[in-house]
């Protein structure tokens, strides 16, 4: 006695099980962190509000790259699997070559691509969303000005320093082990 749900989760089961290539769960993976890290990091009010929209922001932006790229990659390995096939005279081994090679991509992708495509993208997205002006140019103008502190000397108790010229005093400073 089976219900219908059970028999369409059964029938998905077994065609994800025949049909499974690393592509899915990248593509899972992808699409639960690009909707679920910003939603959360948005919600932690512990944190200043400039940094959960960059954090938030870039979570987000990284789950939309990691989505296209994975699809995107993915197309180009058919071809390329298809092609390599074809010149080898191995179609029989086309779908052993699609999933190794999808294997690969998926992985040199987050590697590589992924974060290339978000360091090069997040600031200025970030800034046309928030509308925020770039003065990058003018702060490269303008000569940033060094402040010297003054270096404290602290002193520990009546521990001795450690430099070049009491050198030989550290053996014989510290804590004494067994009345050494």
């Amino acid at each position: 006695m089976t219900t219908p749900f059970q028999k369409k989760f059964k029938d998905l089961c077994m065609y994800l099980g025949s049909n499974n290539k690393a592509l899915y769960g990248a593509l899972t993976i992808a699409a639960s962190k690009g909707i679920l890290r910003p939603t959360f990091t948005m919600m932690d009010k512990k944190q200043d509000k400039n940094s959960r929209v960059y954090t938030a922001f870039r979570e987000g932006l990284t789950g939309a790259v990691a989505f296209v790229s994975y699809l995107a990659t993915n197309a180009v390995v058919e071809k390329v699997a298809y092609n390599l096939a074809k010149k080898t005279n191995h179609l029989k081994e086309l779908p052993k070559m699609k999933s190794t090679l999808s294997l690969i991509t998926v992985s040199l992708t987050a590697l590589f691509i992924i974060p290339g495509i978000c360091n090069a993208a997040t600031k200025p997205l970030l800034n046309a969303f928030t509308g925020k002006k770039n003065n990058h140019s003018q702060s490269q103008n303008s000569p940033v000005k060094q402040i010297d502190k003054p270096v404290k000397n602290v002193n520990f108790g009546n521990y001795k320093t450690l430099n070049a010229y009491s050198f030989k005093d550290f053996y014989n400073s510290g804590m004494k082990i067994g009345g050494m």
